[in-house]
C-alpha cells in the first residue's frame, strides 16, 4: 500500500504491486488496441478526436491507478468515466450512440458521487487525505463510518462494473465503435475491482458490506449469464458476459481473495479484448441467422457445470482452498467461447484444442500463483466453505436452468432480451 506523506495534502503519485500490474495490463492492451484501430477508423472523419479522448482516457486510468492521493484518486475515475461515455457517443451523428453516452453519464454520476463521498469521509475521519494513512487507519475507524464509506466504494464499484441495476450502460453501449468496446469491456469495467482492492482493509471492518457484496455479485453472474444465453447477436452476447464475470469478480473481492480478485481482472481483460477485436470474423456464423444459438447454450452449460462443481467439491474433500467465483468465471467464459466460436474442427483440431485447453490451466495456475505472491495474504474469510459450496450449486443450477429449457418464461425472456434497450429516436432525428 502507498506509503504515507509528510504533508497530509500532498498530491503524490505511488507505484506499488498493484498499480504496477494494472498499469502494465492497461498500457498492454491499449497499445493493440490503438494498432487496430488506427486501420478500424482510417475512414472516420473524427479519427482525430478519437486518437485523442482514448490517450487521455488511458492517462486517467493510470492517474488513478497510482494515485497515492485521495484527491488524484477521485479526478482520475472522474476523469475516466467522462471520457469512456464520450467514446460510446463518438458517432455524435447517431442518435442512438448519443442516449447511450448519455445512460452512461447518468451510470457514471450516481458510481462518481459515491465515490467522492466514501473518499469524503475517510479523509474526515482519518484527517488525511493521504492514502497510505487513510487504509493504515482503516481498522481504527468507527463501526458506522467505516460501514458507510464500505458501501459508498462498494456503490461506485457496482456502477463502474455495471453490476445491476447500472449494466443498462454497458448493454446499451454496442453504439461504440469496436475498439472502444475492446478497450472497456477489457479494462474499463475492471476499474471497480481495482478499487475494492486497493480499499480492502475498509472492507474488512465492514463485514456486512462484504456479504453485501457477494450477494450482488451473485445477482449479476445470474443476470449476465441469462443475457448471454438469449442474446443471438455476438456484442451483446458478449456484454452479457462481461456482466456475469464482473459479477464473479465483486464476489471475489467481497470474499477476500484478493489475488484471485486481481488475476480475474488481468485474465478477463485479455480474453475479452481478444473476443470483441475478433468479433466482426463471427459475423455470418452467429450474427446472420435468427435461430443461431447464443453462447453458453444448451449443450454446453450441463458439461461444463457438472464439471465445475466436481472440482469445488474435490476442493472441500482435500482441504484445498477454491476460489469459486474465479472458478465460475471461468466456466462461464468458456461458455461464451464454445459459442462464439462456432466453425468446425479440422482433424487434430480436438487434440490441438485439449493442448490449448491444458496449456490456458497452465498460465492460469501460474498467474494466480504469481500474482498472490505480489499482493500477500487474502483477507479474511466471511462465509464457510460449505456457503462457498452452496453459493457454487445455486449458480450452476440456475445457469443450467436457463440453458436447457427450451423457452424461458415470457416475462423473463422479454426482460433479458430487451436488456440495455434504449429508446427509439424521434422521427427525423440523425442517425
Amino acid at each position: 500500500m502507498p506509503p504515507a506523506s509528510a504533508a497530509p495534502f500532498a498530491l503524490s503519485l505511488h507505484v506499488d504491486p498493484l498499480a504496477l500490474i494494472m498499469i502494465a495490463l492497461t498500457l498492454f492492451v491499449a497499445a493493440i488496441i490503438a494498432a487496430f484501430a488506427r486501420r478500424y477508423l482510417r475512414a472516420d472523419r473524427n479519427r482525430r478526436g478519437f486518437a485523442r479522448d482514448f490517450a487521455l482516457l488511458v492517462a486517467s486510468v493510470v492517474l488513478f491507478v497510482c494515485a497515492g492521493n485521495l484527491v488524484l484518486l477521485a479526478l482520475g475515475w472522474i476523469a475516466s468515466g467522462a471520457l469512456l461515455a464520450r467514446l460510446i457517443g463518438h458517432q455524435r451523428d447517431w442518435a442512438e450512440a448519443r442516449a447511450a453516452a448519455r445512460r452512461a453519464r447518468w451510470a457514471f454520476a450516481i458510481g462518481d458521487a459515491a465515490l467522492v463521498a466514501a473518499l469524503a469521509i475517510l479523509g474526515v475521519a482519518t484527517g488525511s487525505a493521504d492514502l497510505g494513512r487513510v487504509i493504515g487507519a482503516a481498522g481504527a475507524l468507527p463501526a458506522l463510518v467505516a460501514a458507510l464509506a464500505a458501501a459508498l466504494l462498494l456503490v461506485a464499484a457496482a456502477a463502474r462494473c455495471a453490476l445491476p441495476p447500472f449494466s443498462g450502460w454497458l448493454l446499451a453501449s454496442m453504439t461504440a465503435p469496436t475498439p472502444v468496446s475492446a478497450l472497456m469491456h477489457a479494462g474499463l469495467v475492471n476499474a471497480g475491482g481495482f478499487l475494492l482492492i486497493r480499499f480492502a482493509p475498509v472492507l474488512h471492518a465492514a463485514p456486512g458490506v462484504r456479504l453485501a457484496a457477494v450477494a450482488i455479485g451473485l445477482i449479476a453472474a445470474v443476470h449476465g449469464a441469462g443475457v448471454m444465453l438469449v442474446r443471438p447477436d455476438v456484442k451483446r452476447a458478449l456484454a452479457g458476459s462481461t456482466v456475469a464475470q464482473m459479477g464473479f469478480m465483486i464476489m471475489t473481492c467481497g470474499l477476500g481473495a484478493y489475488a484471485a480478485a486481481l488475476w480475474h481482472i488481468v485474465a478477463h481483460g485479455l480474453f475479452k479484448a481478444w473476443l470483441f477485436l475478433g468479433s466482426g470474423s463471427a459475423i455470418g456464423m452467429t450474427g446472420s441467422r435468427a435461430d443461431a444459438p447464443a453462447p453458453g447454450g444448451a449443450k454446453v452449460a450441463p458439461m461444463i457445470a457438472a464439471i465445475t462443481l466436481a472440482l469445488a467439491l474435490a476442493g472441500l474433500v482435500l482441504g484445498l482452498r477454491i476460489e469459486v467465483p474465479l472458478v465460475l468465471g471461468v466456466a462461464t467464459a468458456l461458455a461464451a467461447l464454445g459459442g462464439t466460436v462456432q466453425a468446425p474442427l479440422l482433424p487434430g483440431g480436438r487434440l490441438a484444442t485439449g493442448a490449448l485447453v491444458a496449456a490456458l490451466a497452465g498460465a492460469h495456475l501460474a498467474g494466480l500463483t504469481l500474482i498472490g505472491r505480489a499482493l500477500g495474504p487474502d483477507g479474511p474469510a466471511v462465509l464457510p466453505a460449505p456457503a462457498l459450496i452452496a453459493l457454487v450449486a445455486a449458480f450452476l443450477g440456475l445457469w443450467v436452468w436457463q440453458a436447457r429449457r427450451p423457452t424461458l418464461p415470457a416475462a423473463l425472456y422479454v426482460h433479458l432480451l430487451n436488456a440495455g434497450a434504449l429508446a427509439p429516436a424521434p422521427a427525423g432525428d440523425a442517425q
